[in-house]
């Protein structure tokens, strides 16, 4: 795929503003770091413990305000009073930095409305698929059934609408009808972290939706540790790489893993931070835990991925052509799993009724059968001919340079 554009644009000014998880994090800093490279301003308004990571790469972090403190906080990016902060924090950077573009992320309904309020473009960086509805082009289709995932992309749509109107009765913000709350949710611009042959229906996707490819970056650096444990094991047998994140109310998965891995012929490298739950036994000798394990160390050694199917997980893994075994808890993981599996790359279980037998055989089916692989990698071709993070760039600079305008009513028009 080639790029939108080419050649120097007008220097510009973009605020990142993502909840504070390296998910979210850390596509943003590639971004920035890209338009950066361009010789445009960038800042970040996030949680503050990225603050050393963002310094580390020369760029700025703008406190919540004179007394600095958290906000973006991912587990409650529902709630009213966390939006409100995120308000906050936003016009106080505003204040500093002046952007001409507002960066956000799907969940985060503070850059959404502070664009509006400003007056500024938003652009929204979305997941591996795109979770709202999308509108059909044959309306000899209206009166079909949705299946289960069009009925959880408009459960998603009407649920993110009724916060949506909530936040802007507290910050006494005119209403919306549903079909701008539709378009609001989307902001001017959506980069979907996705490509045509991944993501279902790409044809019909809501104007300003568009598909980037993989944005997944990582911090540079080398864990010495893993290094050294990965070539000191290497008679152990192939490498399995896990990601358990949140399950939500589900638990998590560790039990069943020890209990089916645990002394097997096979390498384990495991990320538990959002496990969630204590590590109560000391890990199998052919386990390497972290809470973070850096996926470009580990995924050039693996042969297959086990991981809860979110967003950064997912795109490592087919960006190096790796099979997945998913098991999806919530947010866009039931979605990511789907069209995972549509394309043959994948199987799915079930976290809640996962044995160390159906595990087992689930492994060893997506490990050993060759046309996961072959699926995989059909998918990371398609990947690779993206560059993710240009194509992102290309985009913004457009938006910067006189986009679309935000949709609803401004409180400056008001």
């Amino acid at each position: 795929m080639t790029r939108i554009r080419k050649g120097p644009s007008a220097t510009s000014r973009f605020l990142f503003c993502p909840l504070a998880s390296p998910g979210h994090v850390f596509p943003m800093i590639g971004i920035s770091l890209e338009l950066t490279r361009r010789g445009h301003s960038v800042a970040f308004a996030t949680g503050t413990g990225f603050s050393d990571l963002l310094r580390k790469h020369g760029v700025r972090r703008i406190p919540r305000g004179p007394r600095d403190g958290e906000s973006f906080q991912l587990e409650t990016w529902w709630n009213l009073t966390s939006i409100a902060l995120q308000a906050a924090h936003i016009l106080h950077a505003a204040s500093e930095f002046r952007p001409d573009v507002i960066v956000g992320g799907q969940l985060a309904y503070g850059p959404m409305l502070m664009g509006e309020i400003l007056g500024l473009p938003v652009a929204i960086l979305g997941f591996a698929t795109h979770l709202l509805p999308k509108p059909r082009r044959d309306t000899k289709q209206s009166n079909e059934k949705p299946d289960e995932t069009q009925e959880r992309a408009i459960w998603r749509l009407e649920s993110m609408s009724e916060r949506l109107h909530a936040v802007r009765n507290l910050l006494h913000l005119p209403p919306l009808s549903p079909q701008q709350a539709a378009d609001f949710l989307l902001g001017d611009l959506f980069l979907l972290q996705s490509v045509p042959e991944l993501e279902p229906g790409a044809a019909d996707l809501p104007p300003g939706v568009h598909c980037v490819g993989s944005c997944v970056w990582e911090p540079a650096g080398t864990d010495e540790d893993l290094a050294k444990w990965l070539d000191s094991t290497s008679e152990l047998g192939p490498v399995v790489y896990m990601q358990h994140g949140r399950l939500f109310h589900l638990g998590n998965l560790w039990p069943a893993v020890t209990e089916c891995l645990g002394g097997e012929n096979i390498r384990l490298v495991a990320s538990t931070g959002r496990m969630g739950g204590d590590l109560t036994k000391p890990p199998p000798f052919n386990f390497f835990l972290r809470d973070h394990v850096p996926q470009g160390q580990v995924l050039p050694h693996a042969t297959a991925v086990v991981c809860t199917a979110n967003t950064t997980a997912v795109l490592g893994s087919l960006s190096f052509g790796l099979p997945l075994l998913l098991l999806p808890g919530g947010g866009e993981q039931l979605e990511v799993a789907a069209i995972c599996e549509r394309i043959g790359a994948a199987l799915t279980l079930a976290p809640e009724s996962v044995t160390p037998e159906l595990f087992h055989a689930a492994l060893r089916e997506i490990d050993g059968n060759p046309r996961f692989r072959a699926s995989a990698r059909r998918i990371q071709s398609c990947l690779s001919a993206v560059q993710g993070h240009l194509l992102a760039a290309d985009l913004l600079e457009l938006l910067a340079e006189g986009g679309p305008r935000p949709k609803g009513p401004r409180l400056a028009d008001a």
